[in-house]
């Protein structure tokens, strides 16, 4: 904003500025009418205090969205782990000392005839000579096993050959994931609502220190139970950290920068795969691997002293000298210089009188009760589809499991690059309803071409398809969902979403039990999901508005901050 043009700005009395305001009433459009369309204005010369004094974008910015964006690593290090540390393996009941040279295919043949889980008794004075002669004596009894040796070539040491995870005890396996989904959904709702109450930063921070004492609690533990208490815990911090990272990343910047921003926060997410898959290959312990993973998150606890609070947020709540101090230091830092009269112009961004503290109630309020439901439906698909893919990469039997979780990671780099095009120039809805129903299709065509080819690349191919997909869907739906709601509630809207995603993940551990009824029932279930997640979408508003028009919304409103949103009385 130029000088002459914020002069004028600060000399419009209050009550113009008021009325400015309410004539600012944006209606998003509902689809791409060119006639409708403005030429965008620069999101500085908005009536935003926050771009105005510092630029929609800037050195500061893309600095602070870095180092926003590396909080990503860590939690979905978290989630992801148990690809490899849970896996489970080929075993068989450990042969006792004196049948130690007998040849392992030999021991399980003579041994173990119905499974792993019973072992025939064995006769006095019995040889590994007899047994591979087939001269030694075979009883018709058996007894429960105890002891268990794994196949370790392809993972190592897994917490279900530390803990013996199977058998009986083979339910157990999933148990530690299901708490940790369980936190996840928990974690979203009060990690939101403790960020929307008490700031992004102190969130982010203390989420992060607790996840680090975790992490590191988890190498110390035991025994199973005190392991899945730590992965209770775990779910509950980590999905705090990854949106508070989020809505503060987005809240840093304006105009078009906030779909860049919210896109590219997502970019560590296919790298944290990677980084997994290949400390797995090498390190021959889930411990070690879990100690590899720990460290980089206890580093970025020293970014308290850099991070900033929200600007947007002070100001939404009344602390505007918090908020000048922080819009003074970045507007030097990306070479803005001096604004006159910073003070003046806070003073006209005073926030609005609350009636109510924001509360998950005000999520069923009005038209944002529709919008509440709908995404509850659009998250619990999305989630089942992108982490039914994510997640269960072991249970496709594709060989190298290393190799598959890279190649599917990889796949996410361009989905996330193609998304902020996408964005800009399609809108929300329709992008997110075609890459879900695209999803399916994939799916669906994956499990059609395998049993007419039998071949591995063609399930490959059509997973590499559906996990692009997917993976844009899980690019653009956070940022629709955050552009929703207003800034008040905004990160409680936000981390309420991960209730119908927590309980999606719940239900992704037992996704694959559905082959018992039949063998193609859990990719079906994940295409039906995701072409009706995608179908609910288009019931809601799309919240691209030209930016002409948003250039006009004021700054002290509740539904403003660094989102364009659609004001609940228009619909």
């Amino acid at each position: 904003m130029d000088q002459p043009e914020l002069q004028e700005l600060l000399q419009k009395p209050k009550a113009v500025l008021l009325a400015d305001q309410r004539k600012a009433t944006i209606i998003p459009n509902q689809g791409l009418n060119k006639d409708k369309h403005q030429e965008p204005i620069e999101g500085n010369e908005q009536g935003d205090v926050v771009s105005a004094v510092i630029g929609d974008y800037g050195r500061w910015q893309l600095l602070m969205t870095f180092l926003l964006s590396l909080f990503s690593f860590p939690c979905t290090f978290h989630i992801y782990l148990p690809t490899f540390t849970a896996k489970m393996t080929n075993f068989w009941c450990r042969r006792p000392d004196n049948l130690s040279s007998l040849p392992l295919d030999d021991w399980v043949n003579y041994s173990q005839p119905i499974d792993a889980c019973y072992v025939r008794l064995l006769p006095a004075g019995i040889s590994a000579e007899s047994i591979i002669n087939n001269t030694a004596p075979i009883l018709d009894s058996f007894q429960k096993c105890t002891e268990w040796d794994y196949d370790r070539s392809e993972v190592g040491a897994t917490i279900i050959s530390e803990w013996n995870l199977v058998c009986d005890n083979a339910n157990l396996t999933v148990l530690a994931e299901v708490v940790f989904l369980v936190g996840v959904g928990v974690g979203g709702v009060i990690g939101g609502w403790i960020s929307d109450k008490f700031g992004r930063k102190r969130i982010l921070m203390g989420m992060m220190v607790a996840q680090s004492a975790l992490a590191i609690l988890s190498l110390l533990v035991s025994s199973y139970l005190q392991y899945v208490v730590v992965r209770l815990f775990m779910g509950l911090v980590s999905v705090s950290v990854v949106y508070a990272a989020f809505v503060l990343s987005v809240e840093l910047v304006g105009g078009p920068w906030v779909t860049i921003a919210g896109v590219c926060n997502f970019f560590p997410l296919p790298l944290a795969y990677v980084i997994v898959s290949l400390l797995s290959m090498i390190m021959p312990n889930w411990r070690d691997v879990q100690l590899a993973l720990t460290v980089p998150g206890c580093f970025l606890i020293a970014l308290w002293f850099v991070l900033p609070e929200s600007p947007r947020w002070l100001l939404s709540v009344g602390r505007t000298q918090e908020a000048k101090v922080i819009l003074e230091k970045a507007a030097k830092f990306n070479n803005k210089g001096s604004v006159i009269d910073l003070d003046k112009m806070l003073s006209l961004y005073k926030p609005e009188t609350r009636k109510e503290e924001p509360s998950v109630l005000m999520l069923f309020k009005g038209n944002l009760m529709k919008r509440t439901f709908c995404l509850f439906i659009a998250w619990f698909s999305m989630t089942i589809a992108y982490y039914g893919l994510v997640l269960n990469i072991g249970k496709f039997n594709m060989g190298d499991l290393h190799m598959t979780s890279i190649i599917l990671a990889l796949v996410e780099v361009p989905a996330i690059a193609i998304s902020i095009p996408i964005l800009f120039k399609a809108g929300r809805r329709l992008p997110i309803f075609t890459s879900m129903v695209i999803c399916g299709a994939a799916c669906i065509a994956s499990e059609l071409l395998s049993i007419s080819f039998n071949e591995e690349w063609v399930m490959i191919a059509c997973l590499m398809v559906g996990k692009f997909a997917i993976a844009t869907t899980n690019m653009m739906l956070p940022i629709f969902t955050a552009e929703l709601y207003p800034t008040i509630i905004r990160n409680l809207g936000v981390g309420a979403s991960q209730i119908s995603s927590g309980l999606a993940l719940i239900c992704i551990p037992y996704l694959w039990e559905l082959t018992k009824l039949n063998l193609h029932l859990p990719m079906a279930t994940i295409a039906a999901l995701s072409a009706a997640g995608g179908t609910i979408v288009l019931l809601l508003p799309d919240t691209i508005v030209s930016s002409k028009e948003n250039t006009r919304q004021s700054a002290s409103s509740p539904c403003n901050g660094t989102f364009t949103v659609t004001d609940d009385r228009g619909h």
